[in-house]
């Protein structure tokens, strides 16, 4: 009878392990869905980096700017502002187009020094599987007529031209557009 009740208490036990599964963790260096990534150039000297001062980019229908300072609280107006030649703007995986304002001197109080322009880009998304823990990603391909003309909010135009280097957005280590002011 012990000795019944000793394979009954092993199998348990062996039960008890087969029903169990490795922990799935999605690492942190997984690649996720990539943002739009935009490098800004001196029109008269494309060869130049220049940075955009206290730039802040904000989707249509969006309340709050882009985060590009995330060590900052929500409520510090400099978390949605940057002076960098680079950013990353995320795109919509739900739609198929996405419209941002680009505010240039946001900061000012001055009207004749703050623009903003308005730049709309058309995509196409496509879901790729990662992993069990990670899910899927996004990845997007923008379209034959990515992105229209800018169009001055405050009829002062401050980008000058937009040009597309990478149609393909599957990760963040390559520019996508150049923008030229």
């Amino acid at each position: 009878m012990k000795k019944i009740q000793n394979i009954i208490m092993v199998l348990f036990i062996a039960i008890c392990f087969f029903g169990c599964e490795k922990d799935d963790i999605c690492s942190g260096s997984t690649p996720t869905t990539p943002r739009l990534m935009v490098e800004f150039r001196e029109k008269d000297n494309p060869a130049i980096l220049k940075p955009v001062t206290n730039l802040t980019a904000i989707a249509t229908g969006m309340t709050t700017g882009v985060v590009f300072n995330e060590g900052l609280t929500s409520t510090d107006p400099n978390r949605y502002l940057t002076s960098a030649n680079k950013i990353g703007l995320p795109l919509k995986i739900t739609g198929e187009t996405i419209e941002y304002t680009l505010i240039q001197n946001s900061t000012n109080t001055n009207p004749a020094i703050r623009n903003a322009d308005k730049i709309t880009f058309n995509y196409t998304t496509r879901e790729i599987y990662v992993s069990r823990a990670c899910g899927y990603k996004t990845n997007f391909t923008l379209t034959d007529s990515p992105l229209q003309e800018p169009t001055s909010v405050d009829n002062n135009r401050w980008i000058s031209n937009i040009v597309v280097e990478t149609p393909n957005i599957e990760t963040e280590n390559e520019i996508h557009i150049k923008i030229y002011f």
